[in-house]
């Protein structure tokens, strides 16, 4: 289910935000004006600060956007700050079974070595 976010022109809101995941994933969302005319604001990225600390990126806000969170950006958010009035759709999240998958692995493997260790 998308999720539709209206903007007035000086305002900004979270768009995006993800904790304690380090997928590589785009995110992509669709600014729209609400006057007819072009959307015009801007988009700030801000990726993780606790290992690799990132300043925040500003880049101008077009009608269709995509933005990379990379391997190392465990806490990102993406916030869009309007210069008139806006309408931004994102997507719904859909259901992504690698993390899950990638886990399950690791569960079995530990509890493998850990069986052997007890054996001998």
């Amino acid at each position: 289910m998308a999720r539709t976010i209206t903007l007035r022109s000086g305002e900004t809101a979270l768009i995006y935000r993800r904790r304690f995941s380090s997928l590589v994933m785009d995110i992509r969302f669709q600014a729209i004006a609400l006057n007819a005319g072009p959307a015009a604001g801007e988009v700030t990225i801000q990726g993780s600060n606790w290992i690799f600390p990132k300043p925040p990126v500003i880049q101008p806000l077009q009608e269709q956007n995509v933005v990379r969170a990379g391997f190392w950006d465990t806490f990102f958010k993406i916030s869009v700050t309007a210069h008139t009035d806006l309408e931004i759709t994102v997507p719904g999240k859909t259901v992504d079974l690698t993390r899950w998958i990638v886990w399950a692995i690791a569960f079995v493997v530990i509890a493998a070595l850990l069986l052997v260790w007890l054996a001998s």
